[in-house]
């Protein structure tokens, strides 16, 4: 008998012309409990999405976001089963 590892990860990612629905959308196999807010800034063009999601691996997930824009102020807690 093994024990599975979750994730609970919380990051900001920034992008340009994506909408939370196009985040949620890509992220949605790869893990549950999805909380994505959008975070605003008059400083920078684009937009800061507050992703707070659980996960079985981090590393697709950073995959898939690097994809859409750029990871920033990454928080990882393991949570074993």
């Amino acid at each position: 008998m093994s024990l599975s590892q979750r994730y609970k990860l919380e990051f900001t990612l920034h992008v340009y012309n994506t909408s939370v629905q196009a985040v949620k959308n890509a992220l949605a196999e790869f893990g549950d409990e999805f909380n994505i807010r959008e975070s605003l800034s008059k400083q920078e063009k684009g937009s800061n999405f507050i992703v707070n999601m659980s996960t079985e691996d981090p590393t697709l997930v950073f995959d898939i976001c690097s994809q859409l824009g750029r990871i920033r102020s990454v928080k990882i807690d393991e949570e074993g089963i």
